[in-house]
């Protein structure tokens, strides 16, 4: 489990400010839009389009292009809050849609009961552990899952009408 833990980032509990739309100023100057996933004191994880694939200011820092892929479709970018301002254009619908699991995902609380697509299906279980971009999800089988910010929500209510 340690491995997964640190694939998805590694435990961690969040301020304020998940799911935030953010323009992040890279070292080489330019501006990208992207979702605030993870902040706590001067560290700040930003969501950025596969398609924008330069390094932070904070990256380059460190001498490294640290940009740890999340999925296929995204990249995240440690970040200072000094380098991110308040996204004031329209936003690409795909990170429209990333602030919204962002913001469900940070809802969240660790022994919760959530749903969360497991291969092709939906399926129930309790949150673990929550994480930096996932969590260690229960299965009711007793199985332990590794699973990304964007395939977790709260598990429906007794009685709610099913989709």
């Amino acid at each position: 489990m340690d491995a997964v833990r640190e694939r998805l980032g590694g435990r961690a509990s969040t301020e304020p400010g998940v799911g935030e739309l953010v323009l992040l100023t890279t070292a080489a100057g330019e501006a990208l839009p992207g979702v605030v996933l993870y902040r706590r004191g001067t560290t700040v994880d930003v969501w950025i389009d596969t398609t924008t694939t330069t390094s932070s200011t904070e990256d380059e820092a460190r001498g490294s292009a640290r940009a740890q892929a999340v999925t296929g479709r995204g990249v995240v970018h440690r970040a200072r809050p000094a380098n991110l301002a308040p996204l004031r254009a329209g936003a690409p619908d795909s990170l429209v849609a990333v602030a919204a699991d962002a913001r469900v995902f940070a809802a969240l609380s660790e022994g919760q009961r959530i749903r969360f697509q497991d291969g092709g299906d939906l399926a129930e279980g309790t949150l673990v552990e929550k994480c930096r971009f996932g969590g260690l999800v229960q299965r009711d089988d007793g199985a332990l899952l590794g699973v990304g910010f964007r395939r977790l929500w709260p598990a429906q209510a007794d009685g709610a009408v099913r989709n």
